[in-house]
């Protein structure tokens, strides 16, 4: 009892009280749940390709998308080791849905005219219902080499990358028109080449200097389709 009544009164009255100390940490951003790292994937794809639109392609650094995205550059870097493989992302996922358009192209057409006007508007419809990918994919200068490197069209179609298979099944509809006659003699490949630059450099004009065409935009298109057609067909068939 006298060792008790010599206790300080701070003391006494703590006692039996739990006493934490919490350390003054800076807050930071709390990470996405397990199971959302394919949300934070989409939400740096959709700020890169704003800032990419905005700024241009060779303008924008990791840090400015991280900083844009709510994360440290390192933060960046768990989902894309560099900004080419952000942009490589955004290109094929743009190829992806230009393969299934061309895909929708098959057996819709009930003549060989037909199917090639089909080819060509749908290509040019993509192209302005997507002017920011179309742009990222086909109008931006890559310097990768999955960009800039040469193709092997002799590859086996499931082992392309999804660029080229976008352009095989291009392709696979003029071996058909070739296979049946209707396609004049000259190498399929080189057919459809010529057929893809012809509407690209439409749709580029369409979409980067509109107001620079003179024509209307669907009787460029018409005419475009009825010139290719004419030069392509073999009237002999």
């Amino acid at each position: 009892m006298q060792r008790e009544s010599i206790r300080k009164p701070a003391e006494r009255a703590n006692r039996g009280k739990r006493i934490t100390t919490v350390a003054a940490t800076p807050r930071r951003k709390s990470r996405k749940p397990r199971g959302m790292g394919h949300q934070r994937r989409n939400e740096i794809l959709a700020a890169a390709r704003h800032l990419f639109m905005l700024q241009g392609y060779q303008a924008v650094t990791t840090r400015k998308l991280a900083a844009r995205v709510g994360l440290s550059q390192t933060g960046l870097y768990v989902y894309f080791k560099d900004k080419e493989e952000i942009l490589d992302a955004l290109c094929r996922d743009t190829f992806a849905q230009l393969a299934l358009k061309i895909r929708e192209m098959q057996g819709k057409a009930r003549s060989y005219p037909e199917l090639l006007r089909r080819l060509i508007r749908g290509y040019i419809e993509f192209a302005l219902e997507h002017p920011d990918e179309y742009q990222l994919s086909f109008m931006v200068q890559h310097n990768s080499p999955k960009f800039t490197g040469p193709r092997n069209l002799d590859v086996p179609f499931e082992k392309q990358g999804i660029g080229t298979q976008a352009f095989l099944l291009f392709r696979n509809h003029f071996q058909e028109m070739s296979d049946a006659g209707w396609l004049k003699p000259i190498d399929v490949t080189l057919a459809a080449q010529t057929v893809w630059v012809a509407i690209h450099g439409l749709v580029a004009l369409l979409i980067a200097r509109p107001g620079y065409l003179m024509g209307e935009r669907e009787r460029l298109i018409d005419t475009l389709s009825a010139t290719l057609s004419d030069g392509l067909h073999n009237n002999g068939k």
